[in-house]
């Protein structure tokens, strides 16, 4: 039964992301390289395709390695430890930047006095459903309740993993003032959802709250929400500045020459966040998602001070065993010859202050 549910999982993936975008973009604007009149590219003007045939070798070396993928190899099974986020402490700050890894790429940034969420998924299943798709191997450190209150919500791209509807109609229901940002399209959705105070933005664009600054970068990537929808939505990352501190998040993505340009023009972050599981196999994942190597160039071209590895650990969505980055991270950073300081990996619910 495990392993049938897993090949329906990934057959009703196949489905979806097989599936070429047919309507027209109302966003094309010509003078803008990522744009086309049928959806959005990267900026190299590639869109990221996987045929069937793609797919499905994906299908069978899963099923030939061991579903649903390698051993763990530095954990007892998946029991990682789960920190309790403090609560008290995190709903009264207001001047002490903060964050918090609340699992996958879900995160709290608390700066300049706002409370910001990234790409929310506090639900058991990463997918459309709840029935089917990969489950939670770790318990959510925060239910949405239990959050101080929520601000600002950001949404690097409208895969499941990133943008739960359960999570984000929940957050919008219990902080009634919240703003959501997300990439160009994507506020159509939550419109259909009855969700009003949201903003679509393009890459490059600034949002501006309370004297934060919220910028859409690029990241190499490619977005699907339904049958028919694949790359009619943008997608990409977040950079976060304001006169203390400033943050990045990529997002989801392959690597590119985008965070050379990234780095350029924002440059020297207290703090990023980049993912650093999702990575195998490379022949599969090499273009959407980076491994642990190419984490740490990434740290290097943006100028990070500080990252902490997200993206892993929580859900099961690729051929490495969950806990690989507990061995491969550290290997990487060697590799790369940064201190043991510059990028970390920190517990599902731990509170970094700075």
């Amino acid at each position: 039964m495990k392993h049938f549910k897993f090949a329906a999982a990934l057959l009703f993936a196949t489905a979806l992301i097989s599936v070429a975008c047919t309507s027209l973009n109302p966003y094309f604007t010509p003078a803008k390289p990522h744009h086309r009149a049928d959806g959005f590219v990267n900026t190299d003007g590639t869109r990221i395709e996987k045929n069937a045939d793609d797919l499905w070798a994906w299908v069978k070396e899963k099923f030939n390695s061991g579903l649903p993928t390698s051993p763990s190899q530095y954990v007892n099974g998946y029991s990682f430890p789960v920190l309790s986020p403090d609560r008290e402490w995190l709903a009264n700050n207001r001047g002490q930047t903060s964050f918090t890894w609340l699992g996958h790429a879900t995160m709290l940034l608390q700066t300049g006095g706002l409370n910001v969420i990234f790409d929310p998924i506090f639900s058991e299943r990463a997918s459309a459903v709840q029935w089917l798709g990969p489950k939670r191997k770790v318990p959510v450190p925060m239910q949405i309740k239990d959050l101080p209150v929520v601000d600002v919500v950001l949404i690097s791209h409208n895969h499941f993993d990133h943008m739960d509807a359960d999570s984000v109609i929940e957050l919008a229901r219990q902080f009634p003032k919240v703003r959501f940002l997300v990439p160009l399209g994507t506020e159509r959705w939550f419109k259909q959802q009855g969700i009003e105070n949201v903003r679509g933005m393009d890459w490059w664009e600034t949002d501006i709250s309370r004297g934060t600054e919220f910028h859409f970068v690029p990241a190499r990537h490619w977005s699907v929400r339904n049958f028919l929808d694949r790359n009619e939505n943008l997608w990409g990352g977040w950079v976060v500045k304001n006169a203390g501190h400033s943050f990045f998040f990529s997002g989801d993505t392959g690597y590119s020459d985008d965070f050379k340009n990234i780095g350029a023009r924002f440059g020297d972050f207290d703090l990023a966040a980049l993912p650093v599981g999702a990575y195998e196999p490379r022949w599969f994942m090499r273009d959407q998602h980076i491994n642990p190597d190419e984490a740490m160039k990434i740290h290097q071209e943006v100028g990070a001070k500080k990252t902490v590895g997200v993206h892993w650990g929580t859900f099961e969505l690729s051929q490495e065993s969950l806990d690989a980055p507990i061995g491969e991270v550290p290997a990487a950073r060697e590799r790369a010859r940064l201190d043991s300081e510059a990028f970390i990996l920190i517990k599902h619910g731990e509170t970094l202050k700075f």
